[in-house]
């Protein structure tokens, strides 16, 4: 009994024993850690506050219709005729330009969805058409009458861009899904904030008369009524927002680059210099990349896309060969759709007296092109630089070539050294093509705005 007791006592002291452990206060984290914790955490969910804000503040400005966060994480599908979305590209010179609100640019981008097969159609700025309610102006005038008909500030570049799309869709006989309108300053802060553009530049660019120009300390364009040298080799360049604004503007070259045509080819080369640049993922996945984006533009850019067709349209351009986009120009030259008038002032006329045939181009743009674009091999002219330290290559392969039935008509050397071979091409003559590729499996294939030629840019890695 007495050992039943003791063995009773000893349990209760062990559970005395416990119950005094748990009593026993346990060390707490000093609060500075958890002030500190809070801090950070308060700062973090700062920074994505002020980030979210200050987007969706510039992106009122950019977008017509306010910014909701249903538009943020709603889909969407993108407004299309035939399969196929046309986009209206207007570029103007903005506040402080004189005629700022003239469209010097004008660009109709049309995205076949099925393939993502992209062209790009210049109209020229001088193109005489029915303005309505004001009667023959030139088609860059539409942006500027619909800008200034507007009574509400707030509501003049959507007025603008409004009145330029229903000219230019009565013109080009296919609807205007979407429009985006972007000044001289945009376009400059775009380029720098994407860390610049690489464009092939086709030849060299001496322009002695390029406006004399400066930006202030808002971003704003000034002109003055000076003049400036503008210069730019041949070549691939990596071009800066300041001098990518002057390749895009340059009118006085005498090289043949001088022209509004010359320019309109220009200006598609950089558009497809930017949309390669925007979509690495360098910039896309930066959150503040695509802030500092919205930051500059707003102000200087106004589109009638909403965010979920933005975010659509981005996932299509991803899809688009670079290398297989059509450029058209629709110009005055030999075998062109315009013919040029000084009559009362300089314009330009339908060669038929009417828009039915330049309709029936951008119509079948997707299938004419092609067709018309596609050279017998007797007629491509083959160009041949040597853009390395070995000499007499460029001979040695234009005998390769012209063993295959091609005609080279050029051999040189390069002015600078490359790395790596290109091969600009607008033949579109897939045989002429494939038999000069065979010889450089691993050279990049660009599209060439030059009818009719293929150039090749033979690099330090070939027979590597």
């Amino acid at each position: 009994m007495r050992r039943f007791s003791s063995s009773l006592h000893h349990r209760d002291q062990l559970r005395q024993v416990r119950k005094d452990f748990e009593r026993v206060p346990r060390k707490r984290k000093p609060s500075w850690v958890k002030m500190t914790l809070l801090a950070l955490l308060l700062v973090f969910v700062g920074l994505i506050i002020y980030i979210g804000a200050s987007a969706y503040t510039s992106a009122n400005e950019i977008l017509d219709n306010n910014l909701s966060f249903m538009d943020i994480i709603s889909g969407s599908n993108l407004k299309e005729s035939k399969g196929v979305t046309n986009l209206l590209i207007l570029g103007r010179g903005g506040s402080n330009h004189p005629g700022g609100q003239l469209t010097d640019t004008i660009i109709l981008a049309r995205l076949r969805q099925s393939d993502k097969k992209l062209a790009m159609i210049s109209i020229p700025r001088d193109l005489l058409v029915t303005i309505p309610g004001v009667g023959q102006k030139k088609v860059n005038e539409a942006y500027a009458i619909g800008f200034n008909s507007e009574k509400d500030k707030n509501k003049r570049a959507e007025a603008g861009a409004k009145m330029a799309s229903q000219v230019v869709e009565k013109t080009a006989g296919v609807p205007i899904h979407y429009y985006i309108s972007v000044d001289f300053a945009g376009f400059r802060e775009l380029v720098d904030i994407l860390g610049g553009v690489t464009v092939d530049v086709e030849k060299d660019i001496n322009d002695p008369e390029y406006p004399k120009e400066y930006f202030t300390k808002d971003g704003d364009y000034v002109k003055t009524n000076a003049f400036q040298t503008f210069t730019l080799k041949a070549g691939r360049q990596v071009l800066n927002g300041e001098t990518a604004l002057k390749y895009a503007r340059s009118r006085h070259s005498g090289n043949g680059e001088g022209s509004d045509f010359a320019r309109a080819r220009r200006q598609q080369r950089l558009l497809v210099a930017i949309r390669d640049k925007a979509l690495t993922v360098g910039v896309l996945a930066n959150p503040k990349k695509v802030t500092d984006i919205f930051s500059s533009l707003s102000g200087h850019v106004k589109t009638n896309l909403t965010v979920s067709e933005i975010k659509e349209l981005i996932e299509l351009l991803k899809g688009v060969d670079k290398n297989a986009i059509i450029n058209k120009v629709i110009d005055n030259g030999q075998g062109g759709l315009l013919v040029s008038s000084s009559e009362g002032f300089y314009h330009l006329l339908p060669r038929t007296g009417n828009f039915a045939e330049t309709q029936k181009v951008i119509e079948n743009i997707f299938t004419d092109e092609v067709s018309s674009s596609a050279l017998l091999l007797s007629q491509i002219e083959v160009e041949v630089y040597n853009a390395t330290s070995t000499t007499g290559l460029a001979g040695e392969i234009a005998k390769k070539l012209e063993a295959e039935g091609l005609t080279v008509t050029k051999i040189e050397t390069a002015e600078e050294e490359s790395d790596s071979t290109i091969i600009y091409d607008s033949s579109g003559n897939p045989t002429a093509l494939a038999k000069i590729t065979k010889y450089f499996p691993s050279a990049e294939v660009e599209r060439y705005n030059q009818p009719g030629v293929i150039k090749v840019v033979i690099g330090k890695d070939y027979g590597n």
